[in-house]
């Protein structure tokens, strides 16, 4: 049989395809047709020789080669012979291609109890990870409070004014613009029933219980979390925590002592900022907008708001530092491996540290509620 892609012949019991012409993309459908034509006899090997063979890429090669692995399936043995290497390398390409994809049974599907018990054996390790850490580390903090070092005091210490003072003018701008826009939307709707002056009860009472703390601990965990995180985890990838455990040293007294202590030390300092400038931003609106007088002003703070207001949020402050301190140095000290790692920690830690906080926020509103405070 001949034809412009190839022909046949029978030589010493063999069937010889003589490959020719033009093997290439653009002939694809003519080379399928023309290879689906070699059949040869029961028993009868068949090769593939170099005969006239102008030009060949990997489409041409693909299906020359798929000609020999459905001769392969019925049975049939086939070689090839006698091409250049210029063509060659297209079929060794798909040669080597087809040699390391290996064929993979299926995996069955989990059934629903496969993939419940593997959730909670995952969650379990997780939890009981976690619960080791945290552990470890209240231990130390414990064993730092009875037994506090000069080191552990100097750390606190500019821990304290890393995440305190260094913090404060964030802050202050942050409450001091919140307290406006609380003015205003409180303003836009308590005219309507003449109660103008209402809007001084509002903002304060809602800065001093719940806004101060809350928009200061948001910022601290944005701001001093992820460099909480970032820091023991570049500590980690450079083995300095290995290094301070050989010289005898406890990597949690010394690293994660003085920044929950000083944490817990800053925040309600920057509460106090926070609250001032809330009602400051609130007294801005009132003066000026609102034509509420700068002593009627005073005077309304101090009849709406009393000890137990300002109490309310400043006791708040101790326990989400403690969240975001905690949450925090845990995430930095599980840095094994990369930077990429220390980016993801770093990121968990502040989502996390905000989470808390947010939880924390609302267990506290439920209880001081149900208390009357």
């Amino acid at each position: 049989m001949s034809g412009a892609y190839l022909n046949t012949e029978t030589e010493s019991g063999r069937l010889l395809v003589n490959v020719r012409g033009q093997w290439t993309f653009d002939n694809v459908l003519a080379l399928e047709y023309a290879t689906a034509s070699v059949i040869p006899a029961t028993g009868q090997k068949v090769t593939f020789q170099c005969a006239g063979l102008e030009e060949i890429d990997i489409a041409g090669a693909w299906v020359l080669y798929d000609c020999t692995e459905q001769l392969s399936v019925l049975g049939i043995n086939s070689e090839l012979t006698g091409f250049k290497a210029a063509h060659f390398k297209f079929l060794q390409h798909i040669i080597d291609a087809a040699a390391i994809r290996e064929y993979e049974e299926p995996r069955p599907e989990p059934g629903r109890r496969e993939v419940i018990h593997d959730a909670m054996e995952r969650l379990g390790k997780a939890s009981s990870s976690h619960i080791e850490d945290l552990g470890e580390i209240a231990r130390s903090v414990l064993d730092g409070v009875r037994r506090p070092s000069l080191m552990i005091i100097g750390e606190t210490i500019r821990q304290v004014y890393q995440t305190g003072v260094q913090a404060i003018p964030v802050v202050v701008v942050i409450t001091f613009l919140i307290g406006i826009v609380t003015a205003h939307q409180a303003a836009g709707q308590l005219e309507k029933f003449g109660a103008t002056v209402l809007v001084v009860d509002l903002v304060s009472i809602s800065i001093t219980r719940e806004m101060g703390v809350l928009l200061a601990a948001i910022m601290v965990a944005g701001r001093s979390g992820s460099a909480f995180a970032a820091a023991l985890g570049v500590m980690k990838l450079n083995e300095e925590v290995d290094a301070m455990r050989v010289l005898g040293l406890n990597p949690n007294q010394m690293l994660i002592i003085p920044r929950i202590l000083g944490l817990m030390i800053a925040l309600p300092i920057l509460t106090l900022f926070a609250d001032i400038a809330g009602i400051a931003g609130g007294a801005l609106i009132a003066i000026w907008t609102l034509g509420i007088g700068g002593v009627q002003f005073i005077e309304r703070v101090a009849f709406s708001t009393d000890l137990a207001d300002f109490y309310v949020g400043l006791v708040k402050a101790p326990i989400f530092a403690l969240l975001i301190a905690a949450v925090a140095t845990l995430r930095g000290m599980q840095v094994q491996s990369s930077a990429e790692e220390l980016g993801l920690k770093t990121t968990t830690a502040v989502v996390q540290s905000i989470f808390m906080i947010i939880v924390a926020d609302a267990f506290f509103a439920t209880l001081f509620t149900r208390m009357g405070i």
